[in-house]
């Protein structure tokens, strides 16, 4: 199975249908002005289904230099511009039709969902502080979720995903 590995959280995808917007030349391009992404993208064929998913490994102190809102409102940033480039190729605008295409193995229709996931791996000790995080992001992406029709979507702890996420694609 396709997947990748990244911040101790090991993603197994049942098909072809993932893509990193990282490995796509046409974000590259874009990323160099405060331009942000998911870590992962999966399109789930039989619910015509993106999974936006972002990676992170909070095992040092959740709270260490970085505070929790800042980490929200990062996990936010890569949410919404990622939405951004998906409904830009939907749309067919030209540099999306140049450069982001061909990254996407299913260009988003008007009958594409999307759920929207940060996934967390951190010490036990600190699982709990995972619950701040997915409150926190809920509060804060919620309009987002109402223009994009997106009722699925929030911050996980890794074992949670490991049980969440179908097709067993979090190790």
């Amino acid at each position: 199975m396709p997947g990748f590995t990244e911040s101790n959280i090991t993603h197994d995808f049942p098909d072809n249908n993932f893509f990193r917007f990282a490995d796509c030349s046409g974000f590259r391009k874009l990323s160099g002005a405060n331009f942000k992404e998911m870590d992962a993208c999966w399109h789930e064929h039989g619910s015509n289904t993106y999974w936006l998913i972002e990676l992170k490994d909070f095992t040092a102190n959740l709270d260490a230099g970085n505070p929790i809102e800042s980490r929200v409102w990062d996990i936010v940033k890569k949410a919404v511009d990622s939405l951004q480039m998906f409904l830009s190729a939907k749309h067919n605008y030209s540099y999306s039709v140049n450069e982001m295409l061909p990254c996407m193995p299913v260009v988003p229709g008007g009958l594409t969902n999307f759920k929207v996931f940060t996934i967390v791996h951190c010490p036990s000790e600190k699982k709990a502080d995972i619950q701040h995080l997915h409150n926190s992001f809920r509060a804060k992406f919620l309009p987002y979720a109402r223009l994009f029709g997106i009722t699925n979507y929030g911050v996980l702890e890794h074992t949670q995903a490991m049980r969440l996420v179908p097709q067993n694609i979090v190790r």
